[in-house]
């Protein structure tokens, strides 16, 4: 089993998995994606990437689902970047553009954020030094304390 091969059923896991909220079983990564293996192939790579802790099987007969550190090695190593179109980027420019303050601008981002990404969005910032620093999210976020909401 080749370490770029399982990565790539890590890659198609995760992604399969952000888009449809179910478990990914190995029979659909081999007809959705071009892996170039047999399904009991792609079951022994996820079986591997269990043992190794980048997924996890809800129950027995289960697909996988990522786990906190697939998701960090998915955003960090195999999640491709893909730069906005100039109409994108003057649709936000445009969005943004009409805050009166900080603390509408921040609004604005979180509404956007989380109407791109369908996801809670949370956004603050801080004043240190006279800077503002703003910080955003678009994670599940689990605690007791509501954090955000989500805009549709």
């Amino acid at each position: 089993m080749t370490q770029s091969r399982r990565m790539l059923v890590l890659r198609a896991v995760v992604e399969d998995y952000i888009r449809s909220q179910e478990p990914v079983g190995s029979t659909t990564l081999t007809k959705d994606h071009d892996l170039g293996v047999s399904s009991a192939t792609v079951r022994n790579d996820m079986a591997a990437l269990e043992d190794e802790g980048y997924l996890i099987q809800p129950h027995t007969s289960a697909g996988r689902i990522p786990t906190e550190k697939g998701y960090r090695y998915f955003v960090d190593r195999l999640a491709t970047v893909v730069p906005m179109s100039e109409a994108q980027r003057r649709g936000i420019n445009s969005f943004l553009s009409g805050s009166v303050n900080l603390q509408d601008t921040l609004q604005r981002a979180a509404r956007l954020l989380a109407q791109i990404t369908g996801q809670v969005a949370v956004v603050a910032a801080r004043r240190w030094r006279n800077r503002h620093y703003g910080i955003s999210k678009s994670f599940p976020y689990q605690s007791t304390h509501p954090v955000g909401r989500r805009h549709h």
